[in-house]
């Protein structure tokens, strides 16, 4: 067997919004709804009654946060969403890179991104950080 080694390199910020009430969501529908309206490929990562959180790909955070009333608004459309004036992005998050050269022996049961997380929040060294 060869020692081969797959990069995978995505451009994709995190989106928590929050302040919504959601109930009998269509995820599917609501990702069809984004990916009309940003042109872009989203994916729904959490749902609760009161926030979502989504991957949202090839849009920078700020692009998002500049018109986060757009984006709400688009949300809203999804039926078993209600936006209210005080719904807004809690977050977004671009995700780093992650330096494989830089992920430390495996111990115990991780996978390599949550050892190398591990190892930037004890290191001092900020290159290690993304």
């Amino acid at each position: 067997m060869n020692d081969s080694k797959i990069i995978v390199q995505a451009d994709k910020t995190v989106i928590k919004i929050h302040n919504l009430s959601v109930k009998g969501l269509n995820t599917q529908e609501l990702e069809n709804i984004l990916i009309n309206k940003l042109e872009s490929m989203v994916r729904v990562i959490g749902v609760t009654g009161s926030s979502l959180e989504m991957d949202v790909y090839g849009l920078d955070e700020e692009a998002i946060l500049k018109d986060e009333a757009g984006f709400i608004q688009a949300i809203s459309l999804a039926e078993g969403i209600t936006a209210s004036e005080v719904t807004a992005i809690a977050y977004a998050k671009k995700i780093c890179d992650v330096d494989f050269d830089h992920i430390p022996p495996k111990e115990g049961h991780s996978c390599m991104k949550e050892r190398w997380l591990q190892n930037v929040f004890k290191s001092d060294d900020p290159s290690h950080r993304g």
